[in-house]
């Protein structure tokens, strides 16, 4: 049972971008002397969309009946689907730019690049359904987690950008254009899903355990912190690409060093943790070696038919040493021990 809103609000996103990309496709066969675009790429992008539609309406339902978690399960399928068919779309939509013989328009470039750069974040945020979980501290807890997940949305998009943008001003080879592409369309396939899929574990019951141990964290530190400075960092030395973000390639550097630095800091208390525990269970046996002594000496004094004041004395100082502050400042529990 999704909430209607949801399904709308992405449905809607979903198709509007696919119509944007779809005219972007038309608009570059009307190549030559032709005005309006032919029929048989208007029919095969009608019949890939209509084939979309269908799959995804049969994949989601079986998956929302099949998963643990429905709303998870069918927002994994719809940007699995979405994706799968976007960037073979955006594919051949980059090979007409490489291909094309006329003057190019670097507004229409960078207009589908903004278009990119909203939808899918936005697409993303909307299948979270992080305004439809009712706890305060959850939402806000989500929230800051879907923050760094948007900014690596962003920082694949503009890698990936710079293929259509600019073309046929550097000498980057076919081949490492064609690398970085492919590599674009793994990061944006899977990362979000992996992202949906912890954020459905952690919401299951009994399975609090998984918010603890993310695997997005590290995966968007090697595959986009750590290995997008290489094609940046190629492109801006060696090739000087002017399609090289600095902005982005500050961003992972620092993104790199706080992600490093975190999980240092908690490796860190980890180990002062697991040494503050030994500790404890260390004087928690003692304390309770001292109780059981006590206890002894308490059972042998009330065999006996008198108990000396010294005894007793005694005692309630080894009691008053074995107990905890805590324990000594609960006034009835510490009388029904006495007791």
């Amino acid at each position: 049972m999704l909430p209607s809103p949801q399904v709308c609000v992405s449905t809607l996103v979903t198709v509007s971008t696919m119509a944007v990309v779809d005219l972007y496709l038309l608009e570059q066969s009307m190549l030559g002397p032709r005005v309006r675009p032919a029929v048989w790429p208007c029919v095969a992008v009608a019949l890939g969309d209509l084939c979309f539609l269908l799959a995804l309406r049969f994949v989601s339902a079986g998956v929302v009946s099949e998963a643990r978690s429905p709303r998870r399960g069918f927002a994994n399928a719809l940007w699995f689907l979405f994706l799968s068919l976007l960037q073979l779309k955006l594919f051949f939509v980059c090979q007409n730019y490489r291909q094309e013989r006329r003057p190019p328009d670097p507004l229409a470039r960078k207009t589908l690049t903004l278009l990119l750069s909203v939808c899918l974040p936005s697409l993303f945020l909307i299948l979270t359904g992080a305004d439809y979980m009712t706890p305060l501290r959850r939402k806000q807890e989500v929230r800051s987690r879907l923050l760094w997940v948007v900014v690596d949305l962003l920082d694949v998009l503009d890698l990936q950008a710079g293929l259509w943008e600019v073309q046929g001003t550097t000498g980057v080879p076919l081949w490492v254009e064609g690398i970085v592409f492919f590599y674009c369309y793994v990061l944006l396939l899977l990362l979000p899903c992996v992202s949906l899929t912890e954020l459905g574990a952690a919401a299951l019951p009994g399975l609090q355990a998984a918010r603890k141990e993310a695997i997005y964290p590290w995966l968007s530190l090697v595959t986009i912190n750590l290995f997008t400075l290489v094609p940046r960092g190629v492109g801006m030395l060696w090739y000087r690409d002017p399609r090289v973000s600095t902005v982005f390639l500050g961003k992972n550097l620092l993104a790199l060093a706080v992600k490093l630095s975190s999980a240092w800091e908690r490796h860190r208390k980890g180990r002062g943790g697991v040494q503050g525990a030994g500790a404890a269970a260390g004087s928690g046996n003692q304390t309770r070696g001292a109780t059981s002594e006590a206890t002894t000496v308490q059972e042998q004094g009330c065999t006996s038919p008198t108990v000396p004041s010294t005894r007793y004395h005694s005692l309630s100082r080894t009691h008053a040493h074995s107990l905890d502050p805590t324990e000594t400042s609960l006034g009835p529990a510490y009388i029904s021990h006495e007791l």
